[in-house]
């Protein structure tokens, strides 16, 4: 999981699909799913009574020497970018990995990066031809790879020196995009005007707040990081932080109790229903000098003043996945975890999943309470891989499907209700909407 290190994960082989799902009229569907390595193989699972997703799972095999996939972003429904890790000796990583599909994933390409790159840790689109990637390069040092030709060529852009690695971004259609840096002391909030081409510190994450996850935006402005905090020796707890002035300030956002690693965030403008309340930091707002009632000096200025306004965006759903876990290092110990907010991270409710679900991975929500999760399954469980899915017919997460893989997925993206690509360690599974 997303939480717990990906970097020391060992596969030999990888399956990529493309999951693509429809909002559909009937109650019911079917899925396949296939083990450790590409199988025609189909076996039926019973869809939730009132799921709006349906259709049957589809794997396809990665190109070599592919060892895993971490991320996955799609910007239409034929073109989507993944990025991970090649395989190595004996099966572990070794370097840095894109692939790319242009056909919604039935078949995936390597591209060519710079030989610089160590490891690539997410990725995400301005356009069909400008991307970024990031991770962490030679040395311990923050890193950043650009295509402004949809993948033909990548190239190194310039990281601040202090950022030792970057580990989650998310960009706008504006090509304006927010990436989290490791600084010693913590993380840092990385911005470019340019689709990733530079990037600048604007400002450091909220006190206490490490291991940054992941990032979602919902404008130039708002933006929500998962990530942990020190919770004594080893053990970590789940922390969310928010910014209403594109990442110049943070403020922690209060969360249920009982989280560990927090691994993703998606966030979604929704009906105006509900106030907006992320909090804001404290804003000096100085008082105008009072004018001079006699011919005498002028009085002087009244002293600053402060406010906590709220700055939240009205109907903001956020959800926000994970797991109960709470030590470095070990995997598929806890319990997943799924966290939502209909104002903007002011209150959040905890939302109730099946029990064999170790921790949850990444998330994508494209519309009001309309989202897919991927994780992993507990260790007791025959099967590693796991998709949730929700929706608007049926706002419980269903406990969606597992993949008979022995390992866990990684990443999810959704361009639409209609098409979304699930990405893991040893296999990437597609839903196809029937």
């Amino acid at each position: 999981m997303r939480g717990t290190s990906l970097r020391g994960k060992r596969s030999a082989l990888m399956l990529v699909g493309l999951a693509a799902a429809t909002l559909a009229a009937c109650s019911s569907g079917s899925a396949g799913h296939s083990s450790g390595g590409p199988s025609t193989t189909q076996a039926t699972i019973a869809f939730a009574s009132g799921s709006p997703w349906s259709g049957s799972l589809l794997p396809v095999a990665a190109p070599t020497p592919i060892n895993s996939i971490v991320a996955v972003t799609c910007v239409t429904a034929s073109r989507c970018w993944g990025v991970g890790s090649t395989v190595g000796s004996g099966g572990a990583p070794n370097g840095a990995a894109v692939i790319a599909t242009a056909n919604g994933g039935k078949s995936w390409l390597n591209q060519s990066i710079p030989a610089t790159a160590g490891y690539l840790a997410d990725i995400a689109c301005s356009s069909q031809l400008q991307c970024v990637a990031v991770g962490q390069g030679q040395g311990n040092q923050g890193f950043s790879i650009i295509t402004t030709n949809g993948g033909a060529t990548w190239a190194q852009s310039p990281v601040p020196p202090a950022i030792s690695d970057m580990t989650a971004v998310s960009c706008n259609s504006d090509r304006r995009c927010m990436a989290i840096g490791a600084l010693i002391t913590g993380n840092a909030a990385l911005v470019s005007m340019s689709a990733g081409a530079t990037w600048n510190q604007v400002g450091t994450l909220a006190n206490g707040a490490v291991g940054a996850s992941g990032v979602s935006c919902i404008d130039d402005q708002h933006c929500w990081v998962t990530g942990h905090t020190a919770a004594g020796t080893n053990q970590v707890t789940g922390a969310l932080v928010g910014t209403s002035n594109g990442g110049t300030t943070w403020v922690s956002l209060p969360i249920p109790a009982g989280s560990g690693f927090l691994n993703a965030v998606s966030c979604v403008r929704g009906p105006a229903d509900s106030v907006g309340s992320l909090p804001g930091s404290q804003i000096t707002v100085p008082t105008a000098p009072t004018a001079p009632t006699a011919p005498t000096a002028p009085t002087a200025p009244t002293a600053p003043t402060t406010s906590m306004p709220t700055v939240g965006v009205t109907g903001v759903r956020c959800t926000v996945v994970g797991t109960t876990a709470n030590t470095q290092g070990v995997a598929r110990t806890g319990h997943g975890l799924v966290f939502t907010t209909d104002n903007g991270g002011g209150t959040w409710a905890s939302q109730p999943i099946h029990p064999s679900i170790a921790g949850l991975s990444s998330v994508s929500c494209v519309a009001d309470y309309t989202c897919v999760t991927v994780g992993s399954t507990i260790t007791t469980s025959p099967a590693a891989g796991v998709l949730l899915f929700t929706g608007p017919t049926a706002k419980a997460w269903k406990h969606a499907t597992t993949i008979t893989s022995p390992e866990p997925l990684l990443g999810v993206t959704c361009i639409s209700t209609s098409h979304c690509v699930a990405v893991g360690e040893s296999i990437i599974e597609s839903l196809n909407g029937g």
